[in-house]
């Protein structure tokens, strides 16, 4: 079932291209896509297309722009709905210890929280529950989110395509 869902998430990729990559990040930011790893679908899709560096550079900046679209989302609608929405809700299946984990992050880290746990599998996104709830401002948020999330997207795409590259 899971391998049926990433190949047809591929397929779509490889026939829309880059407005397919972008949607699939923003969901993936919100946590739709959430079980689909960005450490497969990035490298596999500019690997499929042979990117050249200046479409690789392309498709980091468009799959972070888009992760931090879908972020913002929750970080607004925590903001608008609060915290009792999010645990109640059946979108989110979010144990109360990680939001808990998520706000300490915040509390005691601020932006620079933000910026460590975007690089932190299962923990991606989940800070922006909490800063909606406290009313982060704003700009210092989106700054820290898409800093850390393109070094992280370019971060995966440089290892795995100069690994493939290095073997074969």
């Amino acid at each position: 079932m899971f391998e049926a869902i990433v190949d047809a998430v591929f397929a779509l990729l490889l026939y829309v291209g880059l407005p397919a990559l972008f949607v699939f990040f923003v969901l993936k930011g919100a946590f739709v896509a959430k079980p689909i790893p960005t450490t497969v679908v990035l490298p596999g899709y500019v690997l499929a297309i042979s990117a050249t560096r200046e479409e690789m550079i392309l498709v980091v900046l468009v799959s972070a722009t888009g992760n931090v679209i879908g972020q913002m989302s929750i970080y607004y609608l925590a903001r608008r709905e609060g915290l009792t929405y999010v645990q109640s809700s059946e979108r989110f299946s979010i144990p109360s210890e990680r939001i808990e984990q998520a706000e300490r992050w915040l509390d005691r880290y601020g932006g620079i929280g933000v910026f460590v746990t975007n690089f932190v599998p299962y923990l991606r996104g989940l800070i922006f529950i909490p800063a909606g709830i406290a009313r982060y401002p704003v700009p210092p948020l989106v700054f820290f989110a898409f800093s850390s999330t393109l070094i992280y997207h370019a971060a995966i795409v440089a290892i795995a395509v100069g690994l493939v590259r290095a073997i074969f």
